[in-house]
């Protein structure tokens, strides 16, 4: 009886240690698949903050080229093309004239070659970005809604809420360009007749709204050609200051794209 009893405690002790085994190896699985979990969500969070800033530097890699190209190209201008034009103005002086109507055709001419100067040193302003130096961006976006009303073509608004203030010459190089390529966008596409810009300065938050009364588009339309449109350079340059771009439109409803900034962490 006694051997019986030793027997069953045994097996009560072997019992015992096998649940206490698989209570461990239990307990084991789960910190370890927890350990696991965390870093394998940390491994990718890091994958996703690497692949961020991987399109993040490409982006700005992108935009400096593209930068350096306009400079390159505003530089050409003024000192090739725009010496040539005035050389061409100077020519003329010199052309003798016999009468009247040869001396209107002279004078026109002149007239127009100082036009195409004018214009190309404005474009060449407008290229190297340069108006920011002189009076920051609502100078610079006044000068481009000036030489597009010069044209004739279209009529021009532009108003501004809150007291200006600069933002970082890289921010500010970007939102200018954007507003460039919604003004092109509009040329190109919209067959509007007038394009009003608002710009809103507020202590933490800077934002703008470009609209045309143009024959505006669909939303499918731009799903299927955001690059046609230049849409796709816009919302990475946004992107890229970290802005947020929405563009609100339907057809025969005019276009309205709305920019917005959050500055608030240059207050923290």
């Amino acid at each position: 009886m006694h051997t019986d009893n030793i027997v069953e405690d045994d097996i009560k002790m072997i019992i015992y240690a096998v649940a206490v085994i698989f209570i461990a190896m239990a307990l084991f699985i789960i910190v370890f698949s927890f350990f696991f979990n965390q870093k394998k969500n940390k491994l990718i969070k890091e994958k996703i903050i690497m692949q961020a800033k991987f399109q993040q530097e490409l982006l700005q890699t992108q935009i400096e080229i593209q930068e350096q190209t306009l400079k390159t190209i505003s530089q050409e201008i003024h000192d090739n093309v725009g010496q040539v034009l005035s050389l061409a103005k100077l020519q003329l002086s010199t052309f003798p004239v016999s009468d009247d109507v040869q001396s209107v055709k002279i004078n026109t001419t002149k007239e127009l070659v100082s036009k195409a100067i004018t214009d190309l040193r404005n474009l060449s302003r407008s290229m190297y970005g340069n108006q920011f130096e002189n009076g920051g961006l609502e100078t610079a976006i006044r000068n481009e809604l000036a030489i597009i009303e010069s044209s004739g073509q279209y009529r021009t608004k532009f108003s501004q809420k809150g007291e200006a203030f600069k933002l970082e010459k890289r921010k500010e190089m970007v939102v200018f360009r954007m507003l460039q390529e919604s003004i092109n966008n509009i040329i190109k596409h919209a067959k509007a007749g007038s394009i009003e810009i608002n710009v809103d300065y507020q202590p933490a938050h800077f934002s703008f709204q470009i609209e045309d009364d143009g024959k505006g588009f669909n939303a499918l339309e731009l799903r299927e050609h955001p690059h046609g449109m230049g849409l796709t350079s816009m919302q990475h340059r946004a992107t890229l200051i970290g802005g947020k771009l929405n563009i609100d439109t339907a057809e025969n409803k005019g276009t309205r794209i709305n920019f917005e900034l959050d500055l608030a962490s240059k207050y923290k």
